[in-house]
C-alpha cells in the first residue's frame, strides 16, 4: 500500500494532519526510515542537532539511529511548518548527519538528546487505567518494532 493509499484510508481528522507531499521521493524515504525504527511505547523520535534521527526510550537510550543527509533534515522539518517549532527548526539549520561519526549515532553527546521523560509520566501510565494499558499491550502485539523498555505494562 502506498503512503497516499494509507492516508486516504485514515479518518478525515487524521488525514488533515499530513502537511507534506506524500508522493515526494524524499518524504517517502523519511517515512521508510521511520517505519524501520524500533520504538519504545514511552519513548520519542528525535532529530538531533547533529543531523541524526533517533528513536529513544523514555530514559533516552537510543534504539534506532539513521544519519539524515541535509536534504532529509530539510524535508523532515517541512513536516512541521507552522507548528510552533520554528525555534527548534532554526537549531537544525545546516545539520547533516552524514558528517556525524558513526560511533556518535548510538552514543551521542548529552546535549544532543532531549531530557528524559519524567518518572511521574511513567508512573501515570503504570498506575493508569487497565483500558489504556490494554491498548498499549495491543500495540505491542500488533507492531513487532514496539517495545516496553520502561516496564510500564508489567
Amino acid at each position: 500500500m502506498s503512503d497516499k493509499e494509507a492516508i486516504d484510508e485514515q479518518p478525515a481528522a487524521t488525514r488533515s494532519c499530513v502537511t507534506w507531499d506524500v508522493e515526494d521521493p524524499i518524504q517517502k524515504e523519511i517515512t521508510g526510515i521511520l517505519k524501520s525504527f524500533q520504538y519504545d511505547i514511552m519513548g520519542i523520535i528525535s532529530l538531533g542537532r547533529d543531523g541524526v534521527m533517533r528513536s529513544l526510550t523514555a530514559d533516552r537510550k537510543v534504539l534506532s539511529a539513521v544519519p539524515f543527509r541535509a536534504e532529509l533534515v530539510i524535508a523532515f522539518l517541512e513536516r512541521f511548518k507552522g507548528s510552533g517549532m520554528e525555534e527548534w527548526n532554526k537549531k537544525l539549520e545546516g545539520a547533516d548527519g552524514t558528517k556525524t561519526p558513526e560511533e556518535k549515532w548510538f552514543a551521542p553527546d548529552d546535549d544532543i538528546l532531549p531530557a528524559p521523560l519524567p518518572q511521574e509520566r511513567l508512573d501515570e501510565v503504570k498506575n493508569g487505567s487497565e483500558e489504556h494499558k490494554e491498548r498499549l499491550r495491543k500495540l505491542l502485539r500488533e507492531k513487532e518494532n514496539y517495545v516496553d523498555s520502561s516496564g510500564v505494562l508489567d
